[in-house]
Order: structure tokens, then sequence, then C-alpha cells
């Protein structure tokens, strides 16, 4: 690596931190006032008596967000699993180790049973046993032992655990009774009284071994199963003296069984939200929520039975709105996330205050429709929305929320004479703070709105293909990627008459024309109006004459770009997160795996503009990125603090009328600049978040020495650099 490159490296690294919807639970379990939670967000302790939550992610080192199943040991430590794996927590719950992922069968973890010592996991491709020996928390004294179909397991692809005398694993086909030295072992299916092969849930009460299926409830007799319930979906079961507390299907929620008659009792429960687990917590009853969709970006939290009432309530924890996310905007009031799924399962907005509260939009609340698609910051400082609206009734396209007053302005479906649009694919401003929306068919059409809102105006006819981002330069250029089977470029030269259509003049570019690619996703604009594309496999950079490309940098697709605030753009990738220095033509990269994250993002199709979670953050030193899985911030932090023998500037000797950098600053430092006369040329400039300053030379400089000056709390430092022309 040359001197330059190795100058260019950033000293710095990206501590990350998951915001997430963690109120769709999947599982439970519970010790005194504490119910710990496997949701779609991490694992959740909730403190039922204070009513205090705390949430553990994959930013905290879980393997991934989602978890599948959770258990608690004897020693109180909890168990989770998910589809990469095991992993524990430790009884403080500020702590996670990851099992070994070659010591289980398969990484695809469905379900966690302990008893004493020994802790048994079931994954879709095996059973493993762990005896901790008494050290739950060391793993290197573990005694491991791994079932197998080999071993007589009627499948491999385990779904629940049970124990009495024996162990009892639940498959997809069928039951496996083994004995604790799994030496012995029966099989059991429908041939054997089981209503169906697929085991929900395996209940030992006693000496009572209850099979859930979704067919009903047996019960083990003799050699055989006999049904006490049939014609019910059953996915849990747990017991409250002689009862049973049922789980079951959307429709009937919650049931107890008493003496072979069912009471439902689903009372406030919300409207056909799935139940997946219910505890008898010291006869306080509870039940795991998920919701009434087909996706799990969002649950209704904590059931709690209220026995006095004899109904259902609900407990969520303050968080984001939902874990799909397709648009980010950020300024001095906090971070603004659109969570619009273009399906019922929408969310509307969700606003993170700078006190870390979340403030959720829906159309239960306040907005008319929960299809927000695209959001954008004016120059105002007003946070502008897009809806992706479905349908005659929908009457609104697109909203503005004052983040001071907390007041909503509408835009009206057909506002001045402007077309009924299904959607909004985008929301621009232009230095003038004229409003720009990208609309979808039937118009397909690009309108313009003046800053008063009072004259729309339409720029350019229907374009095949989805329109997804719009940038919108300082001459009045409008740029419009398109994606689709049509791809592209779109450019329109207003020359600077916006309402005069008579001198536009409109391109569309292609492969041919120099695009890496035909799908063109998220587009920037620098302070010099060249425009920055993220083209699929990679970075497409037009300069207002031709175009060049940046190729081979990721692995994935390059959804979206971002320019930080010393003009390096940044890309968000399926893989990792990069930058491109457009003075040294340098680029440079981060996988996600690497830094530990956990991030997924819908498959590529012409719904890609649901993508675009990405923004650049100044005000709070960070990138935020936005998938499936939540909000991710990815903070700015230095590797080790920068002392003055680290300072570098570069390049040295310096041309006047170029930039300079001045890099690997102390983060607190001041940085002032002389000639060697002593007149001072710059003073009080300070570090950016990465800890480096960039100084325009001024042309009219002379040749000569000069000399910078840092001055921190680690001390002064004196450094020479040369300028010519």
């Amino acid at each position: 690596m040359n001197t330059l490159l190795c100058i260019l490296i950033f000293n710095f690294s990206f501590k990350p931190f998951y915001y997430t919807n963690h109120n769709y639970y999947y599982a439970i379990t519970s010790i005194d006032s504490l119910i710990y939670g496997a949701t779609n967000g991490g694992v959740v302790r909730y403190n039922y008596k204070r009513d205090e939550f705390a949430v553990l992610t994959n930013s905290d080192g879980l393997q991934k967000n989602r978890q599948n199943c959770i258990a608690l040991d004897s020693a109180g430590f909890v168990w989770v699993g998910n589809d990469l794996g095991l992993a524990q927590i430790n009884k403080e719950f500020n702590r996670i180790n990851v099992y070994p992922v070659n010591c289980l069968p398969c990484s695809r973890v469905h379900t966690i049973f302990c008893l004493k010592d020994t802790i048994l996991v079931g994954t879709e491709s095996g059973l493993l046993l762990i005896d901790t020996r008494g050290t739950s928390d060391n793993f290197s004294d573990d005694l491991i032992q791994k079932i197998y179909d080999t071993n007589g397991l009627i499948s491999n692809n385990i779904t629940t655990i049970g124990a009495d005398s024996d162990f009892w694993i639940g498959t997809t086909d069928g039951v496996t009774r083994f004995s604790k030295d799994f030496l012995v072992y029966s099989n059991y299916t429908i041939a054997q009284g089981l209503l169906d092969n697929y085991i929900n849930k395996i209940f030992v009460f006693d000496t009572n071994i209850f099979v859930a299926t979704k067919f009903g409830i047996n019960q083990f007799v003799g050699d055989h199963f006999d049904t006490i319930l049939s014609g019910y979906f059953v996915k849990d079961i747990d017991a409250a003296g002689d009862s049973l507390l049922l789980a079951l299907d959307t429709t009937n929620q919650f049931g107890i069984l008493f003496q072979g008659s069912l009471q439902i009792i689903k009372e406030n429960l919300p409207y056909r939200t799935e139940i997946n687990d219910v505890e008898n917590i010291n006869g306080v009853f509870v039940c795991a929520l998920g919701n009434r969709y087909s996706n799990d970006y969002f649950g209704d939290g904590i059931g709690f039975f209220d026995t006095i009432n004899h109904r259902w309530n609900s407990k969520k924890d303050n968080c984001l709105g939902s874990n799909h996310i397709c648009d980010i905007s950020a300024n001095q009031y906090g971070v603004f996330v659109a969570l619009g799924r273009r399906s019922i399962e929408s969310k509307g907005f969700a606003w993170l205050t700078d006190n870390g509260f979340w403030i959720n939009y829906t159309k239960d609340s306040i907005l008319p429709s929960n299809h927000i698609h695209r959001c954008a910051i004016s120059r105002d400082g007003r946070v502008w929305f897009g809806i992706n609206s479905f349908g005659p009734l929908d009457t609104v396209q697109a909203l503005a929320l004052n983040p001071i007053t907390k007041e909503l302005y509408f835009l009206r479906k057909g506002y001045k004479g402007m077309d009924s649009t299904v959607a909004i694919w985008d929301i621009e401003f232009d230095l003038h703070n004229n409003l720009y929306l990208s609309l979808a068919g039937p118009s397909d059409k690009i309108w313009v709105i003046d800053s008063t809102l009072s004259h729309p105006t339409f720029i350019g006819e229907r374009t095949p293909g989805f329109e997804v981002e719009l940038a919108i330069d300082s001459e009045g250029r409008v740029y419009s990627t398109v994606t689709g089977a049509e791809g592209g470029l779109l450019l329109i030269d207003t020359k600077g008459t916006i309402y005069d259509r008579g001198d536009d003049e409109s391109f569309k570019f292609g492969e041919s024309d120099g695009l890496i690619s035909k799908y063109a996703w998220g587009c920037v604009l620098d302070k010099n109006d060249i425009l920055y594309i993220a083209n699929e496999s990679g970075l497409s950079i037009y300069d207002k004459n031709s175009f060049t490309g940046i190729r081979n940098f990721s692995s994935g697709e390059v959804f979206d770009v971002e320019m930080d605030n010393v003009g390096r753009v940044w890309m968000m990738t399926r893989s990792g997160i990069y930058y491109y220095d457009p003075i040294y033509r340098f680029h440079q990269g981060w996988e996600y795996n690497t830094l530990g994250i956990d991030i997924e993002f819908l498959p590529v199709s012409s719904e890609v503009i649901q993508i675009q979670g990405f923004e650049f953050d100044s005000l709070r030193n960070c990138f935020w990125l936005g998938g499936e899985t939540g909000l991710l911030k990815l903070s700015i932090e230095a590797d080790s603090p920068n002392s003055l023998d680290s300072v570098v500037i570069y390049p040295n000797p310096a041309i006047a009328g170029r930039r300079v950098n001045i890099k690997k600053i102390p983060q607190d430092a001041t940085v002032n600049i002389y000639s060697i006369s002593g007149r001072a040329l710059e003073k009080g400039l300070q570090p950016n978040e990465f800890g480096e300053i960039f100084w325009e030379i001024p042309e009219n400089i002379s040749n000569g020495l000069y000399f910078v000056f840092v001055n921190s709390t680690a001390g002064k430092g004196i450094y020479k650099l040369a300028i010519i022309k």
C-alpha cells in the first residue's frame, strides 16, 4: 500500500446500535417479576411490577435481532435461539455469550428446554444436549451430545421438548420418547393416536404428557395418545390448577380447558392477533402476542389477564413502529423514519426525539393513511412525507410535520389541478425550497410546487419504469433515477425557469450512454452539481457531460448514496457500507459481517424503491441505515484518541486553489493557519466527526511556507505546510 493510501485510511470505526420494534413475541419465560421474551427485535426483559423494559439486540452481541425461542436455566441464565445459532445472556442482562456454532447440529434453533444443569436444544437438523456441569457461563467444560434420526429420532426437525422421567421430543413428523441416557426410545405418530404428526407443543404437567397440534390436544396414556380436545388449532399449553391454558388460532386466541369443556376468553385482545405462547406466572396469566398480519415487522406486546374484570390488557414498549424501513431523514429535532410497506402492514412514520423517545404516527392516531413511503426535510425545517395511496377513498398524497409545533399540513390529491396519483415515488427540494414530487401512474410525472405551495406545475411526461429518487441541482436541472424494464436516468433541464416549459430540454440515459446498469436507484449531487448514482452493481458518476463508473467494490447491490459534509460519497450496499473520495479517486468499505451486524433488505425487484433507508447525520456523528430489521445507527468513533504525533497534512506541498487535508487531529482541537510572517489565514478550525479538517486554499495565496498550529488538551503542535501556485 502506497503512502497516500495509508494516509487516506480512516482512523475510526463504526459503533452499531439498533432501534427495533420488539413487541412481536414468539416465546416468553419468567422468573419472579421478570418476563423474558424472544421477539422480532431482540431479547426483551420486562419487569411487570416496575413497568420497566430492557432490550438486547444484534448490536449488543446477539447473532441477529429475530429470536425464535427462549428458556431460563436453574442458575438464572437466559438461553435464546435464532436462525444463526444459540446464545446465553447473564443474570444481569448485560452480557451475551454466543455458543460455538460448530457444537450445534444446525444453526437454526427452534426450541430450548432447561432441566437443572442440562440444556436441550432442538434445531432444524438434530438435537443437542449440553451438560453445563454446574457452570452455565463457562462453555469450555461443557459435555455435549448430538442426537439424530440415526440415534432414534423420528425426525431431525425438532419443534418442542418436554421432560418427566424421560425426554419427549416433538418434531415435524411425530414424537420420540427417549430415556435419559438416550439408549432406549419409542416413536409415536398418528398411528399411535396423535391428531397430527406436526407437533406444536409438548407440555408435561405432573405425570401427564400433553401434545398440542393444529387439530387439537392429545394426552399420553400407557402406550398411545388419546384425544382430549379436537377441532382447534393449539399452539401452546400451560396449566392453572386443574385447567389447561391454551394458545389457539387467531380466531379463538385463548382458551381454558377444564374437564373436557373449553371456555374461550379473548375479551380486549387485539383483533385476530396470534398468541404464540402462554404462561402462568404465579397465578398471573400472560401471553406472547404477535400480530394479525403475515409479517412480523411489529407486534402487539405482552397480554396480561385481568382476573377481576375477566378481560385482557396488552403491554407494549415505546419503540420504533415497525422494523420495515423505506426512508430516513434527520435534523436538529430528531430522526424521522418512513414505515410504509405498500401493503396493509404499513405503519405510517416514526419520530425518534433527541431524548430517545419514540412518537409513532399512524392511521389509528392522526394520519389519513399508513402508507408513508418517503420523507424529506424542507429548508424551512418541516418534515415532508409521501404516501403510497391505494384507492379512491385516499384523499391525501403528501403531508408535512412541523416538529416545533407538532402540527400537520396535508397536501390533498388533485391539489390545484395536480394529477390524482396512486403513489408518490419521491420528494425533493431545490435551493429555493420549491417542492418536487415524483408521481406514480397513471401520471408518472414530476411536479413542482413553489415554496408558498400556491403554484403547482408538471415537468416531463409519462416514463416507463419506477422513478426512484429525485435530485435538483443549483441551476434547476432535475434528475430522476429509474429502475424496471426500461431503467436509466432522466434529465430535465429547465434552464432555470421551472414555470416556463417552452425552453426545457429532456434526456434519457442508459447503459449505452455509460451507466453501469439500467437499474438506477439512489442518487445525490455534490456542491459542484456532479451527480452520483447507486447503479445496482456500482457507482455511476455524471459530470454534466459524460459518465464514469466505479465497480467491484462490493459483493452486493448498491442501493443508495449519501454525501458527507466534506464531499465524500457514501454508499449503502447489500453487503456493507463504503465511501468514495472523488478527489483522490479512492474507495474503502466495511462489510456488515466484519462489524458484527446482521441486516436484511427486501429482495431486489421492481419494489427496490422500498429499501432506500440511508442517511448521513452530521449532527449526531453517525449514519442511519434501514431495511427489514429495524433502524441501525452507525456512530463514528475514533479507534484510539488521536495524539499530536499522529497529525498528517496532505498533499504537502499543496496547490493554491485546491484543498488541503489535515487528518488524525485530537477531537477537541482547534486549528489556526499562519503565514511565515505570522499573519493568520484561518482561525478556529475544528475537526469533523472523522477527526479531520479540510481547508480550501485561497487562489490568491503566495508561494511559500505556512504553519498549522494545533491546540488541544493533549498539548500544542506546530506543523509545516508548503503551498505552490
